[in-house]
């Protein structure tokens, strides 16, 4: 059974996740040595996406080299991450990471197609999800790195907790190892 971490809201709120040790052993590694004692923060509303929240100071020794690992441009339902200083450049902090968490609602989402109202033309398609193609070239320039996923049956709940800090603001949270 992979190892497992849990979140904490203290609005309401806590889920598991399951860390992604064969996608990304380095980093879990890493998350699960500073998650020795439970560690407090606070998520904010990203403004980036609607289903992102994040905190930009989960604690990691100054000198931690950190790997490529899991990386993605954009999450899939329940993703924890954090952004690699090698993505996120100027941003950094030393001895900090970006820690986000991602999760919404099930609803269909419109297609590229019906958001532009255009005919796109796939004759060039490489086997690459076009969609994704145009996503990667409008969008890739920060990329996180994906440690850990929310299970699916709270995935729900998780998506509750996100929307709640979009609308209402910033909230205390806890991580902490789920043993």
């Amino acid at each position: 059974m992979a190892k497992q971490i849990r979140i904490t809201f203290e609005k309401g709120g806590s889920f598991l996740a399951d860390m992604l040790e064969e996608q990304a052993p380095e980093i879990c590694k890493l998350v699960w040595s500073m998650l020795e004692k439970p560690w407090s923060e606070t998520f904010i509303h990203s403004n980036i996406m609607g289903f992102l929240v994040e905190s930009p100071y989960f604690p990691v020794p100054e000198d931690a080299s950190l790997p490529l690992e899991n990386l993605r441009c954009f999450s899939e339902n329940g993703d924890i991450a954090v952004i690699s200083p090698a993505e996120y450049r100027e941003m950094s902090i030393k001895g900090y990471l970006p820690l986000c968490l991602t999760a919404w609602h099930a609803v269909k989402l419109p297609t590229l197609e019906k958001l532009t109202g255009k005919k796109i033309d796939v004759s060039h398609d490489t086997g690459e999800n076009v969609e994704q193609q145009y996503k990667k070239n409008m969008f890739e320039t920060c990329r996180a790195n994906v440690f850990a996923r929310i299970r699916a049956e709270q995935v729900e709940e998780a998506s509750n907790v996100v929307e709640r800090i979009r609308t209402d603001g910033m909230e205390r949270f806890t991580i902490e190892r789920a043993e």
